[in-house]
């Protein structure tokens, strides 16, 4: 009796770790493959061969049970694993956002419950999107001097080199010094042209916006999150295990204390919510309290996307791709951003945001300038608080939205007072305020630690 009870439970276990499993597979795979052939518009096969597949095999064989399709007229996206299917949809300035199987004939809105609903049209095209028309490129030219052309070559030989095992993957390098592009290399089929998926560098994104509404009134890092919870509807049952003391602050600098984990695995609470949510700022919340708020630095995508959701909250109705032309793509002659919503309309701030190299290279300049005092568009003071360290336990490493030099010295050739923007598979936005250097490198690195990132910051460093 006792046997079949316990070979039961360990079948219902089972069971739903397959599901999640194949849920969460079938989703990665129709969100990176929508994305990367309508927003970043490149080969199909690059994405499956050098993101996808890769990326599902280190969780086992069932990469090779994937099944997808690819439809350029609504631009949609199916993947099915292991029983579970999924949709991924493209719309024109908000790039992909992933539905289920069940909700296929809800279409994936772009606005959220709080914004006024955009009338809906759909683009019939039989070929990846065009390339929207640019605001003005303000991107400096490429400017360098004879005497550091090669050292600088060289730099860059030794970022995008394969080691002899592979996996390196280096796509693209930017290097701007006192305001001005000195280095740029890309590794076909990604060109300056191409928008690059940032992943967690989103947060420093998202610290940003919120920053910029916090210099002007709009939001303060006091700003209760249980209360900003309760306007969106959130039941009183699921109020009661938010601690009142929560606040923004809080989830900024990751020391929310909320039970939100973070291993990217499948039944994972941070690939759940990728792929599973549709409201993700509700995920973290929803899992109530381990430790109370401030006391314990605990890195989450959870607490950025309800973040995100408060910045939602304090654009009172405006589109926030409306909010972001006005506000950072107009001023900063971005030539493409699209900040990907959830299925409730939400961005996505802890993880889907692309910009071309040069327009990440723009925003880390934005960054060193915030830094010296020199921005229209966010204040020093901001800037500042943003890369202090953080007072949670183990939290001296993390500012507000930004990864920091201190302590542990992730740099160790690079002076303390760096600070960057991080992202999954070796995305990086590095500011050396002393140096006036503000460096980019994006690729494809399953293993971060083949990126060399420390490398290349010594060997620009000593040119500059």
């Amino acid at each position: 009796m006792i046997i079949g009870a316990l070979m039961l439970v360990l079948l219902s276990r089972a069971v739903s770790f397959i599901a999640d499993a194949g849920a969460i597979g079938a989703g990665y795979a129709a969100k990176q493959l929508c994305s990367g052939l309508f927003v970043a518009r490149l080969p199909e096969r690059f994405v499956m061969d050098n993101d996808v597949l890769p990326r599902l095999a280190t969780v086992g064989p069932m990469a090779r049970l994937l099944d997808y399709a690819v439809d350029p007229i609504q631009h949609r996206i199916s993947a099915s694993l292991l029983g579970q299917r999924v949709i991924a949809q493209f719309e024109p300035g908000f790039g992909c956002t992933l539905f289920d199987e069940e909700s296929e004939q809800q279409q994936p809105t772009t606005h959220s419950p709080l914004d006024s609903p955009p009338e809906k049209s759909r683009v019939l095209l039989t070929s990846i999107p065009p390339r929207p028309a640019a605001t003005q490129d303000r991107t400096p030219p490429l400017i360098r001097s004879s005497d550091v052309t090669p050292k600088i070559d060289a730099a860059l030989d030794a970022a995008f080199a394969e080691p002899f095992e592979g996996g390196r993957n280096t796509l693209a390098v930017v290097v701007m010094h006192q305001g001005k592009l000195v280095a740029e290399r890309y590794q076909a089929p990604v060109t300056d042209m191409t928008p690059m998926q940032g992943w967690s560098m989103n947060k420093s994104l998202m610290a940003t916006f919120i920053g910029r509404q916090i210099d002007s009134g709009r939001m303060s890092l006091d700003d209760s999150v249980s209360e900003a919870l309760r306007q969106t509807g959130f039941s009183d049952k699921n109020l009661d295990r938010i601690d009142h003391q929560l606040s923004l602050r809080h989830l900024l600098s990751m020391s929310s204390g909320l039970d939100f984990s973070e291993r990217y695995f499948p039944g994972d609470d941070v690939t759940a919510m990728l792929y599973r949510h549709a409201a993700m700022g509700y995920s973290a919340p929803l899992k109530g309290h381990l430790y109370q708020p401030g006391e314990q630095f605990s890195y989450s995508s959870g607490d950025i996307n309800t973040a995100s959701l408060m910045w939602h909250q304090s654009l009172q109705g405006q589109r926030y791709t409306d909010w972001l032309s006005d506000t950072f793509v107009a001023p900063l002659g971005f030539q493409e951003i699209v900040l990907e919503p959830d299925a409730s309309g939400v961005q996505v701030g802890s993880s889907y945001a692309y910009l071309t190299a040069r327009d990440w290279a723009l925003m880390g300049q934005l960054w060193l300038d915030a830094w010296h005092g020199r921005s229209g568009l966010i204040s020093q003071t901001w800037q500042k608080l943003a890369v202090t360290p953080g007072t949670a336990n183990q939290g001296e490493i993390y500012g507000l939205g930004f990864w920091l030099n201190t302590q542990q010295r992730r740099f160790p050739d690079a002076p303390e007072s760096t600070f960057h923007a991080g992202g999954n598979s070796g995305q990086f936005v590095v500011v050396i305020p002393e140096r006036e250097l503000v460096i980019v490198r994006l690729g494809l690195t399953l293993d971060e630690s083949q990126a060399k990132m420390n490398e290349l910051l010594g060997a620009i460093l000593s040119i500059f």
